[in-house]
């Protein structure tokens, strides 16, 4: 994410897990020098239009946000009648980054990310992240973590680069570790042909260290880590990424189709990491 005046636009709706929402963006609009929106979605009739007088939640959370990031200076707020998905969305054509929390106020507890989050992870026009258990960073006891490696899934395709990329720039702008992971596995065997495992995970490795290489050299601080490892994509990611800071991925990787605008890894490592999950969409 670079340095320009786009914001870093955060939803809200009341929740414990919106307002650790609006921690996790406030840190990313100060660490970016970038202004922060705070933007809440009534969800009821008359999309796209502001709701004055019901604007107290997004001006609440706006004063937290000062309170835990004195130096924050350019925050604003909005409150709007319409869907959340559909109206984040649509902001996110302006913005650097949208941050959601995976929970809000509605459906079902038991499900890790709903479907605000899905929707943006799919249709928005930047990148996304989605801070699983958002609730725990509600309040100032709580500080956001600040040690773990960026994990980030290569698999050589165009919208991994693009996760690779921003990857590099979250390491290095939080001091970190980044550790690039790309998921191997054995094809069928056909006419009692077997292919070498070794030879397999040498490609895969391969792989890495082409793509990793040219932003290695752009940001020569990140200390980096290639995890070439045996098993189906979605699920490595997710066990690769238990002790991470966030993990960050591309819309969708190799062998999706082209109109998806989600992939199927990406969708599940949504749904089932425990921690951030940054989906690098291009602005």
């Amino acid at each position: 994410m670079t340095a320009d005046h786009r914001p870093v636009i955060v939803g809200v709706d009341g929740s414990p897990a919106s307002l650790g929402a609006v921690r996790w963006a406030a840190d990313e609009a100060i660490r970016h020098g970038q202004p922060l929106q705070i933007t809440h979605a009534l969800g009821v009739a008359d999309p796209f239009e502001q709701a004055a007088d019901e604007h107290e939640l997004a001006l609440q959370a706006a004063a937290e946000a000062r309170n835990w990031q004195p130096c924050l200076r350019n925050v604003t707020t909005s409150t709007w009648h319409g869907s959340p998905a559909r109206m984040l969305v649509e902001q996110s054509r302006h913005a650097s980054l949208v941050v959601v929390g995976s929970r809000g106020t509605g459906g079902f507890q038991s499900l890790l990310l709903g479907s605000v989050g899905l929707q943006l992870a799919a249709h928005a026009h930047c990148p996304v992240l989605v801070v699983h258990h958002a609730e725990r960073w509600a309040e100032p006891g709580g500080p956001l973590p600040q040690h773990g490696p960026i994990v980030v899934g290569a698999d050589g395709s165009a919208p991994s680069e693009l996760a690779v990329e921003l990857a590099f720039a979250e390491a290095a702008s939080r001091g970190v570790a980044l550790t690039a992971v790309r998921a191997w596995q054995e094809p069928p065997h056909r006419w009692g042909r077997s292919v070498d495992p070794a030879r397999l995970a040498s490609a895969a490795q391969h792989v890495l260290v082409a793509q990793v290489e040219p932003w290695r050299a752009k940001y020569p601080t990140v200390e980096v880590q290639l995890r070439a490892v045996q098993g189906t994509a979605a699920p490595v990611v997710v066990s690769e990424a238990i002790d991470a800071l966030m993990v960050v991925l591309g819309p969708r990787g190799q062998g999706g189709f082209e109109g998806l605008r989600l992939g199927s890894v990406t969708q599940q490592v949504l749904e089932h990491a425990s921690v951030p999950v940054l989906v690098a969409r291009h602005r």
